[in-house]
C-alpha cells in the first residue's frame, strides 16, 4: 500500500473518532431546474459540490442520511458503499424538499439530527460546533447577519412531531413557526446554497465571503 493511501487511512480513522454520535441529514433529489444542469455533480475544488458538502458534515457528524431522487442511481453508485453514509431514495422527489426530509427522517433515531442541503458546499465545522454547544429541546437555526441559514439542528423528540406532522411544502417554515432559537455565526455559507449558474460562478470564483445577507434570498426547505 502507498505511504499516502496509508495516511488517508489514518486521517480518516482519526477523524472518525472525533465526530459527535449525531446524524446529518442532506438531500440531493432535487432536478436542479434552476441551475440548467445537474448540481450535485458540478465541479468544485479537487471533486464536486455534493463531495464537499458531505466532506464538511462528516468532519462533524458521525452520520449522513442522504436523500436521492433525480438520478438517484448515480448518487448510490457513488456513494452507496460509504459505511458512514446512508443512502434513502425518495420516490416523491418532485414534490420538493419537504417531501425529502420526511422521507429521510425515518431512518434516523438519533437523540439530535442536523438537515442541510447538498447544494452547500462551504459551511465550515464550527457552525455545525456552534450548533452543537447549544443544544437542548428547541430548533437552532445559525444566522449570519440575522439571516437564518443551515445546518439546522433538532432534537429527536422535534424530528419525531415533524415527521408525524401532516406534509407541508416547507419544512423551514414548520419550523420557524414554532419556538425555536437563532445562533449566529460568522459564516455566510449557511446562506450560500448554489442553486443558479450565478452562484455557481461566484463559488468559482472565491466570491462567498465577499458577500452579505442580503444577497441571499432563496428559502431553502
Amino acid at each position: 500500500m502507498a505511504m499516502t493511501e496509508i495516511n488517508s487511512e489514518v486521517n480518516e480513522k482519526v477523524q472518525a473518532r472525533g465526530r459527535e454520535q449525531c446524524d446529518c441529514i442532506i438531500t440531493a433529489a432535487g432536478l436542479s431546474s434552476r441551475m440548467g444542469a445537474w448540481k450535485m455533480m458540478l465541479p468544485y475544488g479537487s471533486g464536486t459540490i455534493l463531495d464537499a458538502s458531505l466532506k464538511n458534515a462528516l468532519a462533524f457528524c458521525s452520520r449522513i442520511i442522504l436523500v436521492v431522487g433525480h438520478r438517484g442511481a448515480e448518487l448510490a453508485a457513488c456513494y452507496g458503499n460509504r459505511p458512514d453514509i446512508l443512502i434513502v431514495h425518495n420516490p416523491d422527489y418532485e414534490l420538493g424538499l419537504g417531501s425529502s426530509i420526511r422521507c429521510a427522517l425515518a431512518a434516523s433515531n438519533a437523540d439530535y439530527l442536523f438537515i442541510s442541503h447538498g447544494d452547500l458546499p462551504c459551511i465550515p465545522c464550527e457552525v455545525y460546533q456552534q450548533l452543537w454547544q447549544a443544544r437542548g429541546e428547541l430548533a437552532l437555526f445559525p444566522s449570519f447577519e440575522g439571516e437564518a441559514g443551515h445546518p439546522v439542528l433538532l432534537p429527536k423528540s422535534l424530528a419525531r412531531a415533524l415527521a408525524d406532522a401532516p406534509a407541508q411544502g416547507s419544512v423551514r417554515r414548520w419550523l420557524l413557526q414554532r419556538p425555536h432559537r437563532s445562533i449566529p455565526v460568522e459564516s455566510p455559507a449557511i446562506l450560500f446554497d448554489i442553486d443558479t449558474p450565478e452562484r455557481y460562478q461566484a463559488l468559482i470564483r472565491g466570491e462567498l465571503e465577499l458577500c452579505s445577507a442580503d444577497e441571499f434570498t432563496t428559502e431553502q426547505g
